[in-house]
C-alpha cells in the first residue's frame, strides 16, 4: 500500500480525534487534566485521589448558596410580565435586569419589545449590568476568590458605569430610529420586577451601612449580605407565580446550577493541582514583578470567553484555576475578580447564544458580517474600558 493511501486512510482517524477533543464536556477536560498533572508529577492514587477530593470541594457551599436562588430569581422574572414602556425606559432598566436575572439573553427578550430603536443600548446595557453588577459577574468569581462582600458591590459600581456609558455611545454611533412611525409607549416598571431587584439594592445597602455600627442578629446579619439579599430577592420574585410556575422556576435554578457546580469543582480541582506540580508561584512572582497582574487577568479571561462563547462558563472555569493562584498574584480579590470580569466581556461571537438572540432581532435586513462586527468590537471597548477604570482604582488603593 503507497504512502499515499496510509495517510488518507490515517486522516479520518485523526480528523476524528480532533473532534472528539474539541466537543469533549469543558469538566471533563479539567478532570482528565487534572488526573493527567497528577499522575505526571509521580503521585500515587492514594495521593492523587485526595488532592482530586480537596480540589473539588473548594467553595462549592458559597456557590449554592449564590447560584441557586439567582437562577431562580432569573426564573421567576422571565415569568413575569417584565415591564412596558418606552424604548429609554428599557435602555434604563438593562443593566439591573442583566444583572438581577443573571443572563443577558433573559434580559434582553424581556426588553426588547418595548426597545425601539434602542436595540444595541439594551444588549450593550444588559452585558454590562450582568458583567459587573451584584448579583451577577462579580458575585459569582469573587464567591471563588473569598472576596464576596457588600464592599464589593459598592466598588464594582464605577467600573459598571464607565463600561455602560462606553456601551451606550458605541450604540448610539449605530442605532437608527424606528421607520414605521409607530407610536412609542409611556414608560412603567411593574412591580414584580422592582420588588425583587429593589430588594437586592436596599438590603445590600443597609448592609454596608449598618455592618460595624451597630450589634446585628445573625438572621439579619446573614440578610444583609449578597448572598442573603439574593435568596430574599427569590423569594419576593416567587410569591407573585401560580403554583406550577414557582415549581418551574425553582426547577429551573437547579437545572442551571448543577452543571455550573460541577464546571466551578473541576476548575477548582485543577487549579489545586497546578498549584502543587507546577512552578506557577514563580511565575506568578515574576508576573508581580511587571506589575501587569490585572492586564493578565483580563487576558486570561477574555481568551476562555472567545474560546467557550458562555459567560457563566467563563467565571465558571476562570475563576475556580485563579482561586487557587490568587495568594502569589499580591492583588485583592476585588481587583482580581473586577479584572477577570472585565476580561468576560471579550466579545459576543456567534459561539455565544446571546449573539444569536441579537442577531435575529436586532440585525433585521442586515448580513452577519455587519452583526459580528458591531457585536465584537462593542464588548471589547467596553471590557478595556473596565479594566482600565479597575487598575486606575487599584493604583489608587480603592481596591
Amino acid at each position: 500500500m503507497s504512502e499515499c493511501a496510509v495517510a488518507e486512510q490515517k486522516a479520518p482517524a485523526r480528523r476524528s480525534l480532533v473532534s472528539l477533543l474539541l466537543f469533549i464536556p469543558l469538566p471533563l477536560v479539567m478532570v482528565l487534566a487534572t488526573l493527567a498533572l497528577g499522575i505526571a508529577s509521580g503521585m500515587d492514587s492514594s495521593a492523587l485521589i485526595h488532592a482530586v477530593d480537596a480540589g473539588f470541594g473548594g467553595s462549592l457551599g458559597e456557590f449554592v448558596l449564590i447560584l441557586i436562588p439567582s437562577f431562580t430569581l432569573a426564573a421567576a422574572l422571565s415569568r413575569s410580565d417584565a415591564a412596558a414602556g418606552s424604548g429609554r425606559v428599557s435602555t434604563i432598566l438593562a443593566p439591573f435586569a442583566g444583572a438581577g436575572m443573571v443572563c443577558p439573553d433573559t434580559a434582553y427578550a424581556a426588553l426588547s419589545p418595548m426597545a425601539a430603536g434602542r436595540k444595541l443600548s439594551l444588549v450593550f446595557g444588559a452585558y454590562a449590568g450582568f458583567k459587573l453588577l451584584v448579583p451577577a459577574g462579580p458575585a459569582i468569581v469573587a464567591t471563588a476568590l473569598g472576596g464576596l462582600n457588600n464592599r464589593l458591590a459598592v466598588v464594582a459600581v464605577p467600573v459598571f458605569i464607565v463600561a455602560w456609558i462606553v456601551g451606550l455611545l458605541y450604540a448610539r454611533h449605530y442605532e437608527r430610529k424606528t421607520k414605521d412611525g409607530t407610536p412609542v409607549p409611556k414608560g412603567r416598571l411593574t412591580g414584580r420586577v422592582a420588588a425583587p431587584l429593589g430588594s437586592i439594592i436596599v438590603l445590600l445597602a443597609a448592609g454596608f451601612m449598618a455592618r460595624g455600627h451597630m450589634e446585628l442578629s445573625p438572621l439579619v446579619d446573614f440578610l444583609l449580605t449578597p448572598k442573603g439579599a439574593l435568596l430574599v430577592a427569590a423569594v419576593i420574585a416567587l410569591v407573585p407565580l401560580a403554583a406550577d410556575e414557582r415549581t418551574q422556576a425553582l426547577e429551573s435554578g437547579m437545572r442551571r446550577t448543577a452543571p455550573l457546580l460541577l464546571t466551578i469543582g473541576a476548575a477548582s480541582a485543577l487549579g489545586s493541582m497546578l498549584v502543587q506540580t507546577v512552578p506557577v508561584t514563580r511565575w506568578a512572582e515574576a508576573l508581580v514583578s511587571t506589575g501587569l497582574v490585572l492586564p493578565a487577568l483580563f487576558v486570561f479571561t477574555a481568551s476562555f470567553k472567545v474560546v467557550k462563547g458562555s459567560s457563566m462558563a467563563t467565571f465558571a472555569g476562570t475563576s475556580g484555576i485563579i482561586a487557587a493562584l490568587l495568594p502569589s498574584l499580591q492583588v485583592s480579590p476585588e481587583a482580581a475578580a473586577l479584572a477577570m470580569c472585565a476580561g468576560a466581556f471579550v466579545t459576543i461571537t456567534p459561539n455565544d447564544s446571546l449573539f444569536w438572540l441579537v442577531r435575529q432581532d436586532a440585525f433585521v435586513g442586515q448580513d452577519d458580517a455587519a452583526a459580528v462586527r458591531i457585536l465584537a468590537v462593542g464588548p471589547i471597548l467596553q471590557g478595556v474600558a473596565a479594566l482600565l477604570t479597575v487598575c486606575a482604582m487599584n493604583a489608587a488603593g480603592l481596591l
